[in-house]
């Protein structure tokens, strides 16, 4: 099966990726245990803005689904127009399988800041430096734990978190999302709210 389209149509501005339009982007948080945040808590962190450590959410009976999507939604106001984007949360971005459009869906990936991380992920996407090329990188560290030393080198923005004080939250999560709704303005444009052209 060949797949020969015809030229796209120029428009004031074309798509780059229309195969995403409708999609749900993917935001990739680390598997390992001792990361800040984990399917545990994510969305807590990404949806309200609240960090619950990773002690504190097994209390609380968090996680407990592994089978379930975890989606949330979050309401956009961007260049593109205004409206509610549905985001996935997952720590395996292998569920995407061999299509390189499923992996054209991921916009965020929150680096634990070892290249283990991605070291079995499809093609491109092993390889942090690829990875971070395309995708937005954030890394999530705790107040006053070093920093690995491999973050300095990818393309990644920072931010702390604190064990105990919840004043960092709101800083934290605001720096992610107007770093990445920034970077999908540029982007990933076809998956942020489309307004009709009249």
């Amino acid at each position: 099966g060949s797949s020969g389209g015809s030229a796209p149509q120029p428009n004031k501005m074309a798509h780059k990726m229309p195969h995403l339009i409708g999609k749900m982007p993917v935001i990739i948080v680390p598997k390992g245990m001792a990361a800040p945040i984990t399917m545990l808590n994510a969305l807590d962190f990404f949806s309200n803005g609240r960090f619950i450590p990773r002690d504190v959410a097994l209390k609380q009976g968090r996680g407990q689904r592994p089978n379930q999507k975890m989606t949330f939604t979050r309401q956009v106001r961007g260049v593109t127009g205004s409206g509610t984007v549905e985001y996935e949360i997952m720590d395996n971005p292998k569920k995407l399988g061999t299509n390189m459009k499923e992996w054209d869906r991921i916009v965020a990936v929150i680096a634990l800041g070892q290249s283990w991380q991605f070291k079995d992920w499809y093609l491109e996407y092993s390889n942090p430096v690829q990875l971070f090329a395309r995708t937005f990188g954030f890394y999530l560290g705790m107040e006053g734990e070093k920093m690995p030393q491999d973050i300095g080198t990818w393309s990644v923005k920072q931010a702390k978190l604190n064990r105990d004080k919840r004043g960092l939250d709101s800083v934290t999560y605001a720096s992610f999302w107007n770093g990445l709704e920034e970077w999908m303005t540029v982007h990933r444009r076809e998956l942020l709210p489309q307004t009709q052209d009249s």
